[in-house]
């Protein structure tokens, strides 16, 4: 049986050190996934995927608990960070 895992994550730019902070709900931890995000999108475009490392910040029980994670992490110092 495949269990559902509840994970938060950080993507560094190791070029320019700007990051992006997420959520995942997934089956496999070490999957591809990158972030939905269009900036992210657009800079793993740019520098290539080889430019980035994936850390897994924490994992959670469930899926609302992930969610009210990332609102509390993800904050307006968050958002105003020229490195995110």
């Amino acid at each position: 049986m495949i269990t559902q895992m509840y994970l938060s994550y950080k993507i560094t730019n190791i070029v320019n050190g700007k990051y992006y902070i997420g959520v995942h709900k997934t089956n496999d931890p070490n999957d591809d996934y990158m972030g939905s995000g269009v900036a992210i999108k657009r800079a793993i475009k740019k520098y290539g995927r080889q430019s980035f490392n994936k850390t897994i910040i924490e994992t959670f029980e469930s899926e609302s608990e992930m969610y009210e994670w990332e609102s509390l992490i993800v904050n307006q110092e968050i958002v105003d960070d020229p490195k995110s």
